[in-house]
């Protein structure tokens, strides 16, 4: 694969891309996460010039890139989520490095997450908002970057977009004024209501995102002491135990993203004012 035909495979599916140096990885241009494109005019212009490598900017893209270091990369990020009690989250998009590590890439969060270099764990790395990945096809010295697993991009595994969301501040600013309990109780009756709506109404294929993210949205809610974390727990198992059965979903599982959910909403304090 020319590195001109990997940058057109990698806008193909909807990554702006944009050009590295040859045999490099560092970008060729200024402010290149402004530069990357999905434009096949200036790509072409771009690879017409050199044999640019190509970078992926995972923000634009949309993706969660974990970047597993040789030796122990691999080892380091599934004792890390077996400590979350989930498997190796191997079943995504995967690139090989020259030197041996893989490019996991997963679909972001709704939560924007930046980059990161062993909060998960020794030789583990991640790229998201405000960085950039090397693509396959490119080359790196006398190794390429090729695709080694040509799967779906996965989303973002819950317990990683916990461990990689940022806490609140310390000591979040209080409001000048409490806002009345009367309009506080029509706010959080509508919230909560709708997420459980959101939830009884989720399609297949959807149901742990949706389940998930609504327990966010009420952990939020948690988090600020407008609402009690039992009752969120209740409204939201109840209304995912409408799918119960359905295509292999189990309570254990709602309960599972219910409690993930939660926990990374109680970590961004709603504020009401």
């Amino acid at each position: 694969m020319t590195r001109y035909r990997a940058a057109l495979a990698a806008v193909a599916r909807g990554w702006p891309v944009v050009p590295l140096r040859p045999h490099g990885k560092v970008p060729a241009l200024r402010g290149w996460d402004d530069e990357a494109t999905l434009d096949g005019d200036r790509i072409r212009r771009w690879w017409s010039r050199r044999a640019y490598n190509v970078g992926i900017s995972c923000g634009p893209a949309g993706l969660l890139v974990v970047d597993l270091d040789v030796p122990h990369g691999r080892q380091a990020f599934a004792r890390r989520a077996w400590q979350h009690g989930e498997e190796d989250p191997r079943d995504t998009y995967t690139v090989a490095t020259p030197s041996g590590g893989e490019h996991r890439y997963f679909r972001a969060p709704d939560v924007p997450l930046g980059n990161s270099a062993g909060r998960i764990a020794p030789h583990v790395d991640t790229r998201g908002v405000g960085g950039y990945v090397v693509a396959a096809g490119s080359v790196l010295g006398h190794g390429r970057y090729r695709v080694v697993r040509d799967a779906p991009v996965a989303p973002a595994p819950e317990w990683l977009v916990a461990v990689l969301t940022p806490p609140p501040p310390r000591d979040p600013p209080i409001p000048a004024q409490r806002p009345a309990p009367r309009r506080v109780d029509a706010y959080r009756a509508a919230v909560v209501e709708g997420e459980a709506e959101r939830v009884r109404d989720a399609r297949p294929g959807t149901r742990a995102h949706v389940v998930f993210t609504a327990a966010c949205r009420l952990g939020e809610l948690v988090g600020a002491g407008w609402l009690d974390e039992t009752t969120a727990l209740a409204v939201l198992l109840a209304a995912a135990s409408r799918h119960d059965g359905v295509e292999g979903w189990t309570e254990r599982e709602a309960l599972r993203h219910v409690e993930n959910g939660i926990a990374l909403g109680r970590r961004r304090p709603r504020v009401l004012r």
